[in-house]
């Protein structure tokens, strides 16, 4: 299947890193680490799906987390090689994510 070619540059979402972050006391990094669990699957899918999704999540729950920290929280995943990361994750349109085998 071929791709359509796209003008789009690819650009970085966010900057944020993880260690940047400083969750509400409500929240831990488990917390957040169950809901991104959560909307992904075993097969790659977009960053800014997988981003879009669990900030989705945290709205329904009321949790005051935004899409930045959210792409924060994968990066810090991939690298610490709880998840699969293709790409560079901090551009969300241009990368993918996936579960561990």
């Amino acid at each position: 299947m071929d791709k359509i070619p796209s003008d789009e540059i690819p650009a970085i979402s966010s900057t944020l890193r993880w260690e940047e972050v400083s969750l509400p006391e409500s929240i831990s990094e488990a917390d957040l680490d169950q809901i991104i669990f959560s909307v992904m699957t075993s097969r790659l899918q977009k960053t800014a799906m997988v981003v879009g999704k669990a900030a989705e999540r945290c709205k329904e729950l009321d949790l005051p987390i935004n899409a930045e920290i959210l792409g924060a929280r994968i990066g810090a995943l991939a690298e610490s090689d709880r998840i699969d990361g293709a790409g560079d994750l901090r551009k969300w349109r241009h990368s993918e994510v996936r579960l561990k085998d």
